[in-house]
C-alpha cells in the first residue's frame, strides 16, 4: 500500500502528475540524508527537483507533509523487502525479531531525520495524518495475520487476542524508537536487545506453555 494518496495514471495529465510527485519525493530524500531536516528548505527540494516552488505545495502542505510521505514510502519498500526475506518456517520468536532488527536498523542509520519523524508523524494533521494512520493500521493487521499463523502452528494459546497482541507489539516497537529519540541513543543493538527481553515475557505469558 502506498504510504501516500494514489493517483490514477489513465490519462496523460494524471500520468504526469504522478511523475512530478515521485521527483519531488527523490529530492526530499536526498536532502533530507545530506542535510537533515533543519538544514533543508522546500525551496531546496524544488530546486533539486526541477519544478517551481508552488508545484511543490500543490503536492504537499508543508515540509512536515513531505517528510512523512518520503519516508513512510521509504518504509513501506522496506517492509515489502522485510517479507521477502521472512524465514517463514521459523519459530515465532524469530519471525518478530527478525521484523524488529529490520525496522531498528533502518531508524537507527539516521537518528536525527528519524526523531524529526517521530515527532511529525505523531502530530500531523489532515490527509497526511490519515495516511499514516493508515500504514500503522496495515501492518498491526500484518502482524496480526503472523500471529494468527502462530496460534495454528500451537505455538500461541487460542484463546489470546490476536490484534490487541499485534497493538501491543507495535506500541512497544514504537515506544522503543520515541525513548530512543529523546535520550538521543539510537543504538539498534540495544533497542533489538530490549525488545527482545519484551517479546521473551510477552510470550511466556501467551505461549502454549507459560514458564
Amino acid at each position: 500500500m502506498k504510504p501516500y494518496p494514489a493517483i490514477a495514471t489513465g490519462t496523460r495529465r494524471q500520468k504526469q502528475k504522478a511523475e512530478t510527485q515521485a521527483l519531488i519525493l527523490d529530492a526530499a530524500r536526498e536532502l533530507f540524508e545530506e542535510h537533515g531536516w533543519d538544514g533543508t528548505t522546500t525551496r531546496e527540494v524544488a530546486a533539486r527537483a526541477g519544478v517551481g516552488l508552488g508545484t511543490i505545495f500543490s503536492h504537499f502542505p508543508d515540509k512536515g507533509a513531505l517528510l512523512i510521505a518520503a519516508l513512510l514510502e521509504d518504509l513501506a519498500q522496506i517492509d515489502a523487502e522485510i517479507l521477502d526475506s521472512l524465514p517463514t518456517d521459523a519459530p515465532a520468536k524469530d519471525q518478530i525479531m527478525h521484523f524488529a532488527a529490520a525496522g531498528f536498523g533502518y531508524w537507527c542509520a539516521r537518528p536525527g531525520l528519524s526523531a524529526t519523524l517521530l515527532r511529525e508523524m505523531y502530530f500531523i494533521t489532515g490527509v497526511w495524518a490519515d495516511n499514516r494512520r493508515q500504514e500503522t493500521d496495515r501492518f498491526i493487521e500484518f502482524v496480526r495475520r503472523l500471529l494468527e499463523g502462530f496460534r495454528d502452528r500451537g505455538e500461541i494459546r487460542r484463546d489470546i487476542d490476536l490484534r490487541v497482541t499485534a497493538e501491543a507489539l507495535y506500541s512497544n516497537y514504537v515506544g522503543s524508537l520515541v525513548r530512543a529519540a529523546g535520550d538521543n541513543r539510537f543504538d539498534a543493538d540495544a533497542l533489538l536487545g530490549e525488545f527482545e527481553a519484551y517479546l521473551d515475557q510477552m510470550l511466556g505469558g501467551i505461549g502454549t506453555n507459560p514458564a
